[in-house]
């Protein structure tokens, strides 16, 4: 449990728009979990000329981050204490920084560090490195730097959201799962500023996502299907489901319908609104094709493709792939997951034989733990709501990292 040394009140941005949450600089909010009272005390002697900025300093841990929902949630800027020679700290400031404070900028501090370990923490997102003992110059130029870092954020243009849409290579191989997973991980990298992911479960007849989220749908789709011309994104919003994630679900129906209730010009429709309202749009598709199943993948910025390491998972697989191309569906769009995977020996032979009937490598390799995916099920949560940092949570992450963030030839390490 960390210790609070200086309390501040901080304000809760909650869903405010985003020009509203960047601060001027000497009004911000800094949380700060140091690792020593020695340091705790050389931050506070240093904040006597923040021009106004208030500090809220805890001696404790990077764990503590997470563990602390007031303070820390509700920050403009947060300066960490690590230690850059443990590989559990750097992973763990990684994930903080990519996940959890997204649009928060992150001052990273260490009583030892070298070049190459503060370059590493750069890489990582740091915004700047303030060496120790802290020095009031020192923090005000990184507090400066951090509202830089802000700005710059706020005046990035937003050209409309990423669809990202899950087909099955077969039946059961576990693809709503990672739709949902990978919304929820999404959701994470926004959390004081829910709603920027939804997810349509456009499975028609059989959509589970609701129910691996334990929601309940609220909408007819019979009378939006019926005059598409209704929907607009104040509809739109409103029929959507809220989870405690932050993802927000357009469920599928409770009854059976007929895969031909839905049409082309609702998807079109429901797509065009959810880029203009969402950041990320996550698609669970039906194992069955169908028009507007085709016309959803044609409008998709990423399909990822979802198998298992079986014989019936890989023949279905490349089978939907064929189709793909056949479709015009260029292959660099379409990203091959393999879920449920285990490592070993002799896995490593049967991948190369399924990328060799695949035709293609494969991009990604979920890992195998049935017991939190199938209680996140269970319980309707994320992954890491059952239990964080598995190697389960972490291939899904690596996964949806990959597709929202592609490398290029010139990031690629």
């Amino acid at each position: 449990m960390a210790m609070k040394l200086l309390g501040i009140v901080h304000s809760s941005f909650g869903n405010e728009a985003r020009t509203a949450r960047v601060k001027p600089p000497g009004e911000q909010n800094v949380a700060a979990i140091l690792r020593s009272q020695e340091v705790a005390a050389e931050l506070q002697d240093a904040t006597t000329e923040t021009n106004g900025t208030q500090f809220d300093i805890q001696v404790g841990k990077l764990q503590d981050v997470n563990s602390d929902g007031g303070a820390v949630r509700s920050s403009d800027i947060l300066l960490l204490d690590l230690d850059p020679t443990e590989q559990a700290d750097v992973e763990l400031l990684g994930d903080i920084i990519r996940y959890h404070f997204p649009e928060t900028p992150v001052i990273a501090t260490a009583a030892q560090a070298t070049i190459q370990d503060v370059k590493a923490l750069m890489r990582l997102g740091v915004v700047d490195f303030l060496p120790q003992p802290i020095t009031r110059a020192d923090l005000n130029a990184a507090l400066k730097l951090a509202s830089q870092h802000q700005q710059e954020a706020l005046a990035t243009e937003f050209n409309g959201g990423r669809v990202i849409a899950f087909i099955k290579g077969g039946g059961g191989v576990g693809a709503t799962t990672l739709a949902v997973q990978s919304g929820c991980a999404l959701s994470a990298r926004y959390k004081s500023d829910a709603g920027r992911v939804c997810l349509l479960d456009f499975d028609f007849q059989f959509g589970t996502a609701a129910l691996y989220l334990d929601l309940q749908g609220r909408v007819d789709y019979q009378d939006l299907v019926e005059a598409p011309e209704r929907l607009d994104a104040a509809l739109l919003r409103g029929v959507m489901s809220h989870h405690d994630s932050g993802l927000e679900l357009l469920a599928a129906p409770n009854e059976v319908m007929p895969l031909e209730t839905l049409t082309p010009d609702f998807v079109t429709a429901c797509l065009n609104i959810a880029r203009e309202e969402y950041e990320y749009v996550i698609i669970d598709l039906p194992e069955a094709w169908t028009t507007w199943s085709y016309q959803v993948l044609h409008e998709s910025d990423v399909i990822i493709l979802v198998t298992q390491l079986t014989v019936a998972g890989v023949r279905q697989a490349r089978r939907q792939l064929d189709t793909l191309r056949n479709q015009g569906i260029a292959d660099d769009r379409v990203k091959l997951a393999l879920n449920r995977f285990e490592a070993g020996l002799g896995k490593t032979v049967r991948r190369k034989q399924a990328e060799k009937a695949f035709g293609r490598t494969i991009d990604h390799f979920i890992v195998n733990d049935y017991k939190t995916a199938s209680e996140s099920i269970n319980q309707g949560v994320a992954f890491s709501r059952v239990k964080r940092w598995t190697k389960l949570e972490k291939s899904v992450r690596q996964m949806i990292d990959e597709v929202v963030e592609p490398k290029t030839a010139g990031n690629a390490k």
